[in-house]
């Protein structure tokens, strides 16, 4: 039975993946298995017998007979990476860094030494690599341990705080972010949080930490990452400030806006009020050239109410008191009345306006005000660019996308692809349509956007130069 235990414990000392030696009280080799061999190139019968020293490295070697006297005049387990950083010296005389655990074990004949020693090159190098990457970091990384002392600092830290370094290690990290608490805090590992950080000098620095877990051979570090966020404070106070500003120029932008379009409509609708019943003629006969003359008095007059109409509409709908209730409207009825109300104005230029329906039914869901304020636009539009031809509303049904499309298509001088990006923006208008007529502002058509995107709506355009162009408002299908 001790036989089987013996065989039992021969086979676990060489299935070990680390090398084990096992040394004498004299410091010679007693026994080492396979791992050791592979490790240090020797044969076992080479190492058997031989002093520990053969496999440390040259430049410890005379004082390691020191280092092992006192290990056993007071044996105790060393885990490894305890203590001093050591390294193994193998056949060929390279050198490797080494992990080694101790372990002292009574025997017969005296008290035996088992070392097991693990090969840590690559964990070495990794963690050299590491520290350099931490070192050439743009932000400030301190290192802590459990306790919140701090064992690292890199050179951008130096910087952002004044201190050298070696004034840091060791001290709690409260010394450069008072409100350090929780920073060790597992539950706070990836978290980005803001603090404010302490410079040598004393003053305060707006800073953001973010946290990070680091295991090395000396146990877990938090790293700690700080970005000086000085700069993005003061741009967000500017921003906050400005954008305060702003508020008060759009407040005083509307209000003029409101107080202009009453103190101007009302005179101006006196005026073509009175040039309307002169034109009349009820109050007498005019000559031509009076007629003519007010005939232009009017339509400026009406040309100026026009502008002001837009520029109100335009103020309401940035200003936020456009409000819309979307219900399910009949789109059908809604382009009827549109072309009905334009009729007058498509006879007078000789175009012909119609409505092109849909077999089936056309209910989207929207407001019936703001749509039909589109559609005025667009067909308005139409009729003002064309000169002849004629201008056709057509009511699509729903398409795959559940939306419900009207065009308004007319025989006018179309757009240029260069403009179409353009064309929706406030006071822009295309250079062919500029040419055609000098008439409006260039906001109809930014109107009607912004009122279709308070509808979930869309607006597109297609056009083609010499032939004429299409809008197309999609709104989304009612499903009731």
């Amino acid at each position: 039975m001790l036989q089987n235990a013996a065989r039992r414990s021969d086979a676990l000392l060489e299935a070990a993946p680390d090398a084990i030696v096992g040394v004498g009280p004299d410091g010679r080799i007693v026994l080492v298995n396979a791992q050791a061999e592979r490790l240090f190139g020797y044969g076992r019968d080479e190492l058997i017998g031989q002093p520990v020293e053969t496999l440390v490295p040259e430049a410890i070697r005379g004082v390691h007979p020191g280092h092992r006297t006192r290990y056993l005049a007071e044996p105790a387990h060393r885990p490894m990476g305890a203590g001093m950083e050591l390294a193994g010296r193998r056949k060929d005389g390279s050198e490797f860094p080494a992990e080694i655990s101790l372990s002292a074990v009574p025997t017969d004949e005296g008290m035996l030494v088992a070392a097991a020693v693990r090969d840590v090159t690559d964990r070495t190098r990794a963690e050299a690599k590491l520290r350099w990457m931490i070192e050439v970091a743009p932000d400030a990384i301190v290192g802590i341990d459990v306790s919140g002392a701090i064992e690292l600092a890199n050179a951008q830290c130096e910087t952002l705080f004044g201190y050298g370094r070696e004034e840091l290690v060791g001290q709690p990290v409260e010394v450069l972010i008072p409100d350090g608490v929780g920073l060790v805090d597992t539950a706070q590992i990836g978290a980005g949080l803001e603090r404010s950080a302490r410079h040598r000098d004393g003053g305060e620095i707006p800073v953001e930490v973010s946290l990070s877990a680091l295991e090395t051979s000396g146990g877990r570090l938090t790293m700690v990452a700080v970005r000086d966020v000085t700069d993005r404070k003061r741009f967000e106070t500017q921003l906050r400030e400005q954008n305060v500003e702003l508020e008060r120029a759009s407040l005083a932008k509307d209000n003029f806006l409101a107080s202009m379009s009453h103190e101007l409509r009302t005179p101006l609708n006196a005026i073509i009020g009175f040039t309307g019943t002169m034109l009349m003629k009820l109050a007498g006969p005019l000559s031509a050239k009076q007629e003519h003359q007010l005939t232009l008095v009017q339509n400026n007059g009406t040309h100026l109410l026009s502008i002001i109409n837009d520029l109100l509409d335009l103020a309401k709908i940035e200003s936020g008191q456009v409000q819309v209730g979307l219900e399910p409207v009949d789109c059908g009825s809604v382009a009827d009345e549109v072309v009905q109300g334009l009729q007058p104005l498509a006879e007078g230029k000789g175009i012909a306006l119609s409505v092109d329906p849909s077999d089936a039914p056309m209910v989207a869901t929207s407001d019936r005000r703001a749509l039909g304020q589109i559609l005025i636009n667009l067909v308005n539009n139409a009729i003002k660019f064309t000169d002849s031809g004629d201008v056709c509303v057509r009511l699509m049904p729903p398409d795959g996308g559940g939306m419900v499309q009207i065009s308004v298509s007319d025989t006018g001088p179309g757009i240029p692809d260069a403009d179409l990006a353009r064309i929706f923006r406030a006071f822009e208008r295309s250079a062919v349509t500029a040419k055609a007529s000098d008439e409006g502002t260039g906001l109809g058509l930014h109107i009607s956007q912004r009122l279709a995107e308070l509808l979930g709506a869309s607006i597109t355009v297609s056009s083609v130069l010499g032939e004429g162009s299409t809008f197309t408002v999609s709104l989304p299908r009612s499903e009731q």
